[in-house]
C-alpha cells in the first residue's frame, strides 16, 4: 500500500506542476512583448485557459496538500517560470542569431 500512494501521489504532483506550467506559458505567450511567437496569442482566451490551467493545479495540489501549502506551491513554480522564459527566449534568439551570421 505504501509504494502506491507515492506513486499515486508522485502523479498528482506531476500532474498539478504540468497544469501549473500551462497555465504561465498561457499566460507569457498572450503578453504582447512576448518573445517566443511572432504574434501573441488571442490574449482573452489564452489568459482564460491560463487562468483555468492555474486553478486546476492548485486544486490537484490542494489535494496532496494543505491548500495554503498548495497556493504558495503554484506561486513559486510560477514566480520561477515567469523569471525562466523572458531569458530562455532571449538566449534563445542570441543563438539563432549566430547561426545565422
Amino acid at each position: 500500500m505504501i509504494g502506491n500512494a507515492s506513486i499515486a501521489e508522485t502523479v498528482l504532483h506531476a500532474l498539478a506542476l504540468a497544469a501549473t506550467v500551462v497555465g504561465i506559458v498561457g499566460f507569457y505567450l498572450s503578453a504582447p512583448r512576448q518573445q517566443w511567437l511572432s504574434h501573441p496569442l488571442a490574449g482573452r482566451r489564452s489568459r482564460m485557459i491560463g487562468a483555468l490551467a492555474l486553478l486546476e493545479g492548485w486544486l490537484l495540489w490542494s489535494v496532496a496538500m494543505h491548500p495554503v501549502t498548495a497556493l504558495f506551491t503554484s506561486l513559486t513554480v510560477a514566480m520561477l517560470l515567469l523569471t525562466i522564459l523572458p531569458f530562455a527566449a532571449a538566449a534563445r534568439g542570441a543563438v539563432l542569431a549566430r547561426r545565422e551570421g
